[in-house]
């Protein structure tokens, strides 16, 4: 990464490197995409990649330079898909938890760990309509509670039924 590199952070603007945390590396917002959708296999909006990465990064000030580990792990070793990764000799511990961490925040849209029954818990929310879990149906069920389908679509019984 680039001395122009920069970490989002959710309760500010962007910020260049050193005026974050000290010991923290820096993530750039582009390199987190690519690193998105390599864990992914998706396309990873560039906006969503940042919200994933500060999500993460409120509750794991060390996943910045987790990531950069990650993906000098993957550059290293010709990494360019998540099968290739998955299998690689060297992908366990570290590297695969901020991968996990990563592939969370972006599945179930939200970092962190919910407390049942608690409105207190260090969830940090990063997107309800564009969590990759809902794009594995989506050509056939609504999102919950978001129908696209209009108001009443399930009034009528299908045709075909």
């Amino acid at each position: 990464m680039g001395t122009a590199a920069v970490v989002a952070v959710a309760s500010g603007p962007v910020l260049p490197v050193g005026a974050h945390a000290a010991g923290a590396a820096a993530t750039d917002v582009a390199d987190l995409q690519k690193m998105a959708h390599l864990v992914t296999g998706k396309q990873v909006d560039q906006a969503l990649a940042e919200r994933a990465g500060s999500a993460i990064t409120e509750n794991h000030p060390g996943f910045p330079a987790a990531l950069a580990k990650l993906q000098d792990f993957a550059a290293s070793n010709n990494i360019t898909d998540v099968e290739m990764l998955k299998d690689a000799p060297g992908f366990e511990g570290d590297l695969k938890d901020t991968a996990k961490l990563l592939i969370g925040a972006l599945y179930l849209g939200y970092s962190g760990t919910p407390k049942a029954l608690s409105s207190v818990d260090d969830v940090k929310f990063v997107t309800y309509t564009q969590a990759l879990t809902f794009q594995l149906t989506h050509p056939y069920t609504p999102i919950p509670s978001y129908s696209r389908w209009g108001t009443g679509y399930w009034a009528e019984r299908p045709g075909r039924i």
